[in-house]
Formats: C-alpha cells, sequence, structure tokens
C-alpha cells in the first residue's frame, strides 16, 4: 500500500505543477498582449486564449502537458505576427517621414528663392522711388499747393447751399487730395482743370439768385419738398406754407428750418417772392446763416423774465400792485377833488361826502369856543382829511424803494450761482455761467424799471394829494380868521352873522 500512496501523490504534485505552469504561461501572455496594444497605434484583433479546463474523464499529465505545448505554440505564432505587422508600420512611417522631410526642405529652399527676390525688389523699389523723387522736383510744392486747395474748397463747399445745385463735390475733391498727399503720379491737366472748374462753378454761383425745389426739414423733424429761393450763399427762404428763412447744415447736408424767425424781417420775404418784377427790399445775412441763427437765439421778453428768477418775479409783482394803487389813487384823488371843489363852491352848506364838507361842519359845530380850541379842533379835521387824500401812498413810496434793492438781492444772488457753476465745471464753457450772469443782470434791470416808474407815480400821487391837502389847510386857516375876528368885533359891538363866504380854492 505504501508503493501505491508514494506513486498517488507524485501524480498529485505533477497535476499541481501542471497547473502551475499553465497559469503563469496564461499570466505572462496577457502581459504581453497589453503591452502589444500600448505600444502599437493600431492592434489588430487577438484572440482570446482561455486557460484549459480540467476535464472531469481525464486526469493524465500527458492532456495538461499537451494542452499546456499547444497554448504555447499559438501564443508565438500570435507574436510573430504581431513583430511582422509592428515592423511594416514602421517602414511605413520611415517612408512618410522621409517624404515630409523632402518636402520640408523643398520648402525652405523655396523661401530662400523669395527672400532673394524680395530684397532684390526692395532694392529696385527704392531705387525707383528715389528717381521718381528726383524726377518730380519742385512739382512737389505744386502738389501741395493742390492738396491745400483741394481739402479748403471741401470744407467750403460742404458749407455752402450751392451744394443742392452741385451735390457729390468733396468726393471728387477727397480724392484728388489724396493723390496729390501721395504724391505717387503726377497730376494730369484734366485734374487741374477739374479743380479750377469747381473754383470757378462756386465763385459764379455765390452770386446766382436761382429759384429751385428741395427736400427741407422743418422743426418737427418732417421732410417736405419746398420751393424755395437761394440769395447767392447768403440766404435760403421760401413761402411755402408762409415765409421762412432756411438754412444750409453743413454736417448733415440738408435743408433745415429755423427753430425760431425774425419776425421783423419776415414781411420783406413775401413782398420779395410775391413780385413778380422790380426791385425789392429782402433782408440777406451775409455770413450764410450764422447771424440769422444767433438773431433768433435772442431772447424774448418773456424769456428774459423767465431768467430773473423768484426774485424777479417778486420785483414784477410789486411793479404790478404799484401800477394799481397809482391808478386807483389817481382816481380817488380826482373824485375827492372834484367833491371840494363843488364844496367850494357852497360853503354855506356842508355836506359830509368831502373832506371840505366835514371841516366845515366841525367848524359850524364849534363856533362859540374859543380860539384855540377851534384851531385845534379844525387842525384834526385838517389832518383827517390829509390822512384820507394819501391812504395807500405810502406805499408806492416803500415800493419805489424796495424795488432796487431786490434787484441788488437778485444780482447778488445770480453772482453766486456763476461762481458755483463756475467752481464745479470751470470756466471753460461760458454757458454754465450764462445763468446766473443773466439772473443778474435781469434782476438789476427789472428793479429799475419798477422803481423809476413807482418814483415816479409817487410824486404825482402825492402831489395831487397834497394839492388838496393845501384846500384843507387854506380853508381852515381862513375859518380861524374868520371866528378870530368875529370874536374881535363881537367884543367892541354886536354884529349880525353875516354867514360864511367862499374861499377861493
Amino acid at each position: 500500500m505504501k508503493p501505491f500512496n508514494a506513486c498517488r501523490q507524485c501524480v498529485k504534485t505533477l497535476a499541481y505543477t501542471g497547473f502551475v505552469l499553465l497559469f503563469v504561461v496564461s499570466t505572462g501572455y496577457g502581459q504581453e498582449s497589453d503591452e502589444a496594444v500600448a505600444g502599437s497605434p493600431e492592434s489588430p484583433e487577438q484572440e482570446v486564449i482561455s486557460p484549459p479546463v480540467k476535464s472531469s474523464d481525464s486526469n493524465s499529465l500527458d492532456a495538461v502537458l499537451r494542452s499546456v505545448q499547444a497554448d504555447l505554440e499559438k501564443s508565438k505564432a500570435l507574436l510573430k505576427e504581431r513583430e511582422a505587422e509592428f515592423a511594416k508600420r514602421r517602414d511605413s512611417a520611415k517612408q512618410r517621414l522621409g517624404r515630409a522631410n523632402a518636402q520640408m526642405q523643398a520648402e525652405e529652399n523655396k523661401g530662400q528663392q523669395l527672400e532673394g527676390g524680395f530684397e532684390s525688389n526692395r532694392v529696385e523699389l527704392d531705387d525707383k522711388a528715389k528717381l521718381l523723387k528726383d524726377k518730380l522736383g519742385a512739382l512737389k510744392e505744386l502738389f501741395g499747393v493742390f492738396q491745400q486747395n483741394a481739402s479748403d474748397l471741401i470744407g467750403a463747399f460742404n458749407g455752402s447751399p450751392t451744394s443742392i445745385q452741385y451735390p457729390n463735390r468733396d468726393e471728387w475733391l477727397e480724392g484728388f487730395a489724396n493723390r496729390m498727399k501721395n504724391a505717387s503720379e503726377v497730376s494730369s491737366i484734366d485734374d487741374i482743370m477739374g479743380l479750377w472748374f469747381e473754383m470757378q462753378r462756386e465763385i459764379t454761383a455765390s452770386g446766382d439768385i436761382v429759384a429751385l425745389k428741395a427736400p427741407v426739414i422743418n422743426v418737427k423733424g418732417e421732410v417736405s419738398e419746398r420751393n424755395l429761393v437761394r440769395i447767392g450763399t447768403f440766404n435760403l427762404m421760401t413761402n411755402e406754407p408762409q415765409a421762412t428763412y432756411l438754412v444750409w447744415s453743413d454736417t448733415g447736408q440738408e435743408i433745415v428750418e429755423l427753430s425760431r424767425q425774425p419776425e421783423e424781417y419776415l414781411s420783406q420775404i413775401d413782398t420779395y417772392l410775391s413780385a413778380d418784377e422790380g426791385l425789392h427790399e429782402v433782408a440777406v445775412d451775409p455770413t450764410g446763416g450764422a447771424l440769422v441763427s444767433l438773431l433768433v437765439q435772442k431772447p424774448t421778453l418773456i424769456e428774459r423774465i423767465h431768467q430773473g428768477g423768484l426774485v424777479g418775479y417778486i420785483i414784477l409783482s410789486l411793479g404790478g400792485l404799484a401800477l394799481l394803487l397809482a391808478v386807483y389813487k389817481l382816481f380817488d384823488i380826482a373824485v375827492i377833488s372834484l367833491r371840494v371843489r363843488s364844496q367850494q363852491q357852497n360853503l354855506n352848506t356842508p355836506n359830509d361826502n368831502n373832506v371840505l364838507g366835514r371841516l366845515l361842519q366841525v367848524y359850524a359845530n364849534n363856533r362859540h369856543v374859543d380860539i384855540e380850541t377851534l384851531e385845534m379842533r379844525l387842525h384834526e379835521a385838517v389832518q383827517k382829511g390829509a390822512l384820507r387824500v394819501n391812504r395807500f401812498t405810502v406805499f408806492l413810496g416803500i415800493i419805489a424803494a424796495v424795488a432796487p434793492l431786490l434787484g441788488l438781492l437778485g444780482t447778488v444772488v445770480g453772482m453766486i450761482n456763476t461762481f458755483q457753476a463756475i467752481t464745479l465745471y470751470g470756466t471753460g464753457d461760458p454757458q454754465t455761467m450764462a445763468g446766473g450772469i443773466s439772473q443778474a443782470l435781469i434782476t438789476t434791470v427789472l428793479g429799475l424799471v419798477v422803481a423809476v416808474p413807482a418814483v415816479l407815480l409817487h410824486a404825482v400821487v402825492s402831489g395831487r394829494g397834497r394839492a388838496v391837502v393845501n384846500v384843507l389847510q387854506q380853508n381852515s386857516a381862513a375859518l380861524t380868521g374868520d371866528q378870530m375876528q368875529t370874536q374881535h368885533e363881537a367884543t367892541e359891538r354886536p354884529i349880525p352873522d353875516i354867514g360864511l363866504q367862499p374861499q377861493p380854492a
């Protein structure tokens, strides 16, 4: 039994050794396959070799050995095929690399040839340019004059209303100026004649009066065709639908209606455009529309009043109040004067509807008192009448004194606003300071405009009132004198009462 067991043990050992060898061979084969796949750009289809499966009906070592040997032969054959494929691809890559190197060498040779040609062309071009420069000589100065004249004419033509009839002149002039600037070619006689022709045509057109039809942009931005008249380069005017001055916009190359028209000259447009013959007067702008544009920017009376601001409104309100007070007082004093004159014609019958009648009533009620008491009561009546006559007159004097002070206040406020604008924006733009300066000047003017008439009205009203008060004072003095005479005569001998005598006004 022992020899049999020993043989059995040997068989098991050989079987285990075969399995281990088969596993090692299989593992090495997989690693070589992975390396082959990683090293080749395009790996062919790989044959999957599975390890032999132990048959359940065979346990002999010969079967295992044959299986392992077969697998080894297959692996070697597959490796040889792959080596052959890799060698083939390597040879193909070497061929492509050779062709690329040859092409690169050819391009480098071509680049060297082009560089040589470029250098020779550059030298030749420099020689030609030097030769052209030598041949041009003094013509360069002539080209400079042509270029300067063409550039100046572009601006002159763009700002001229003759462009309505002759558009696109600036394009030709710009091309001509560029050719003269580069000085790459000699100007032809046709170019020089063209420049002269454009200058002469502009000179001729600047003295023509032409009727034409062109699109006009109104103040609302609407475009419409209108019949208009161009007077040289001075003015554009039309009477459709009404008399209107037009201006030529050099920026947009279009005819624009003024935002506001000079009203004092519009009647001349109607007369001029509606006339068939004869000489007629019409206002023209020698600056080509600049003066008309500035003229319409002149603020109106209402706009100047608004420039005065709050102080200006207060001054004007005081001026209106002073005017109303003056009219009221003149009417009131006129009525009082009429009643006083009527009362002077009938001194014996006092009427209380006037200041003189009330004075006479005071005298009649106090005839029997002493002279001092009568004089004081008559003086009191005169003062009451003066207060009635001069009522509200003091306000005219106050307004006349306050108006220039308010004007000075507006001046100070305007200068403060001006200095604030200078602090914020500097002195580069005068328009930022125009508001404060306008307020300063307008309020001063408004203060004087209100103060001067207020002073005159106050003087007139005070004079009229003083005349009525003088009548009262004269009658008061006359009544006092009559009473003194009456009392003096009564102490000497009694005399009958002969009544009051009318006193002169």
